[in-house]
């Protein structure tokens, strides 16, 4: 009797189940990291944003050197710039700028909701908090106490 050399067709059907199984791990994987990139992604651009309605606040209070007075345009502006048009960095995610008064100042914060990338995941919140100082404007000729 002869004896046979090589590999039969069974055992090259079970390497190539074995190899199949292989990818289909690597292409999940694959397709983790890049939800994985996408959030991310998404996270740093609601940072950025969240640091811009900071420089808005900061640029009307210059302006207006009143904390009290500066929350009127500046959530329309900033929603208007990051959420609205279809090129929009955030488009599908929505924002909030909420003031409240703490002693010493307006704290502000910026609230951003980014929406879920599957049905079955909760969507993303973001929240970044900061606080501005009361300025009062001095009244115009008058002139500071000399003690």
């Amino acid at each position: 009797m002869r004896r046979q050399e090589g590999v039969t067709l069974v055992e090259v059907l079970i390497a190539l189940a074995l190899l199949a199984f292989g990818l289909i791990g690597i292409a999940a994987i694959q397709l983790t990291s890049l939800q994985s990139a996408a959030s991310g992604y998404q996270y740093s651009v609601a940072s950025v944003a969240a640091l811009d309605a900071q420089e808005r606040a900061w640029a009307q209070l210059a302006a207006k050197q009143n904390c009290r007075h500066l929350t009127a345009g500046l959530e329309s502006d900033w929603q208007a710039e990051w959420f609205t048009p279809s090129q929009a960095p955030l488009n599908g995610a929505t924002g909030t700028v909420d003031s409240a008064f703490v002693s010493g100042g307006c704290q502000l914060t910026v609230s951003i909701t980014m929406r879920a990338r599957s049905s079955n995941q909760a969507a993303d919140h973001f929240d970044y908090v900061f606080t501005l100082p009361f300025i009062e404007a001095r009244y115009a000729g008058e002139a500071p106490n000399a003690q």
